[in-house]
């Protein structure tokens, strides 16, 4: 089976979150597709492909919108800094409390300079990426679909592999391992870092795992 590449990023970042991870990958990434959600700028998505096996490559939110809203079928799910569900329901206590990403959202009103420098801050410990001026509009449908969707009936039908830090300053490792319970995870690394941002300070583990996901399937 020929495997594509879909790749989706996070919140507040954009599609060159995926650049050193791409470089890594090398020949295997040439006809990858790289979603952006046009959090600096328009919007990229996916037109449809039939017969397409796509191998989705999320990172934080982007994971979870490839499980619980996916452009076109999945064969895999490669979960970078990655979750099935982020926000925490009566079935998922060890979610986040979604007033926290409500209180983001208010943030917004106030102008998304702030809140983005903020949170990529504390995504790398203080380094931020340089990015174009923000567009509070789509950063804020990107932390309701943060509260909303739920991939976990999703994962459970796909094979998973996952990279996460351990110290994970936005998505606590018990947050996305409670996340994926029950899923059939093909292999789950875990780096010894504290940053959320692993294609950006780890490229190379995640081109990896990447190439071990697509080697599995292709087998």
């Amino acid at each position: 089976m020929r495997v594509r590449l879909l790749f989706a990023h996070g919140w507040a970042l954009d599609r060159t979150l995926w650049n050193g991870v791409l470089d890594a990958l090398g020949d295997l990434a040439k006809d990858a597709a790289v979603l952006d959600a046009g959090y600096y700028g328009a919007p990229q998505g996916l037109p449809y492909q039939e017969g397409t096996a796509w191998l989705g490559v999320g990172q934080s939110l982007g994971a979870l919108e490839l499980l619980a809203d996916p452009p076109a079928p999945l064969c895999g799910l490669v979960a970078i800094d990655g979750f099935a569900r982020f926000a925490a329901a009566a079935d998922f206590p060890a979610g986040q409390d979604p007033r926290r990403i409500q209180l983001m959202v208010k943030r917004l009103d106030h102008g998304p300079g702030p809140l983005v420098a903020d949170f990529l801050g504390r995504a790398l410990r203080g380094m931020s990426p340089a990015a174009g001026e923000p567009d509070p509009q789509s950063l804020a449908r990107g932390l309701e679909r943060l509260t909303r969707l739920d991939g976990r009936a999703a994962a459970r039908r796909l094979p998973v592999w996952r990279l996460h830090a351990c110290e994970d300053p936005i998505a606590p490792l018990g947050l996305a391992d409670a996340s994926f319970e029950g899923v059939p995870t093909r292999l789950r690394l875990l780096r010894q870092a504290q940053d959320h941002l692993s294609p950006i300070t780890a490229p190379g583990e995640c081109a990896a795992l990447v190439r071990a996901a697509v080697q599995a399937i292709a087998e």
